[in-house]
């Protein structure tokens, strides 16, 4: 039976089920697509590589290429990002085409900005890691070991 004969017979709990049963359907198979695309854009292993080279990163000069990075969106849906260009030098950004210096002024807006948002985060993070410690203690003393 289909899920509107299920819900004009009055089978609610029957027609729920079937709906999760589709769903799950759904996802299994968006799944399977993702994971093809995903492998289909993978590239090709290079067997005579240094183990302490970045076969993702490639260097030109003063730009450094990413190739390839596999992330999930807002949403959850795995995405890839392809080809982003950064600057070498720690302190340069790349405008437009071309290499150039992070001004001073730029500089220390950001880091008045990651001041002012770090002095609340830091705290939560202090807040959960005391929290953490304190559930480990209160197990350690649950078990004998003091």
């Amino acid at each position: 039976m289909n899920l509107i004969d299920l819900i004009i017979k009055g089978k609610l709990d029957e027609a729920r089920q079937c709906c999760y049963d589709r769903l799950k359907e759904k996802m299994a198979k968006r799944l399977e697509e993702a994971k093809r695309y995903v492998q289909a854009d993978m590239f090709e292993e290079v067997e005579e590589l240094d183990e302490r080279r970045n076969p993702n990163l490639v260097k030109m000069g003063r730009i450094t290429k990413v190739r390839r990075r596999i992330r999930r969106n807002k949403k959850g849906r795995i995405v890839v990002q392809k080809n982003i260009r950064r600057s070498n030098i720690k302190g340069y950004r790349i405008t437009g085409n071309t290499v150039r210096r992070v001004s001073a002024t730029v500089r220390l807006r950001k880091a008045r900005l990651l001041k002012r948002s770090w002095k609340t985060t830091r705290r939560a993070k202090l807040r959960r890691t005391l929290l953490k410690r304190k559930m480990s203690m209160r197990r350690r003393a649950s078990m004998g070991l003091r």
